[in-house]
């Protein structure tokens, strides 16, 4: 149920789209002195108004065990005419699946920037995610993230 739900949105989302694009990301995941490496991939569209929609899925490695992440992200781009970097920032969320059956959720703010790669599609990009996860009393978490998108 959950798969179909999140393909009906990621479907709606790309059909309003005027510039959808794929993606992935390496980075760090961290909170409460625990810093571990994380990976991810995305597909996002932009619509009107300099506004993207984003949705996710990322892995990551903490202590020999795979958590996986499903995220989602509403972006507005911030203009900064003349500027080779492109900054964004936004608000999302975020469902975890840990290890043993469990499950936590949490939100987000991201702040980043983008720079499109001259002659090509594709777009690096540097995020900041600050993230509060509701479960097992409440932590405060951060994503940094670095990767690139391929624009359709």
């Amino acid at each position: 149920m959950k798969k179909l739900i999140l393909s009906g949105l990621m479907v709606m989302g790309l059909a309003l789209a005027q510039a959808p694009y794929v993606g992935g990301h390496i980075g760090l995941f961290g909170g409460s002195g625990v810093n571990v490496l994380n990976g991810g991939i995305h597909a996002g569209a932009g619509l009107q108004g300099g506004l993207e929609v984003r949705g996710g899925v990322d892995f990551t490695s903490a202590l020999g065990v795979l958590i996986l992440g499903i995220n989602s992200d509403l972006l507005i781009n911030l203009g900064m005419p003349g500027s080779p970097v492109l900054p964004y920032g936004g608000l999302g969320g975020n469902f975890w699946f840990l290890p043993g059956g469990g499950t936590d959720f949490g939100v987000h703010a991201t702040l980043g920037i983008k720079y499109p790669i001259s002659g090509t599609p594709a777009t690096a990009f540097l995020e900041f995610q600050p993230a509060y996860a509701f479960g097992g009393g409440g932590v405060f978490v951060y994503y940094l993230k670095v990767g690139a998108n391929y624009g359709f």
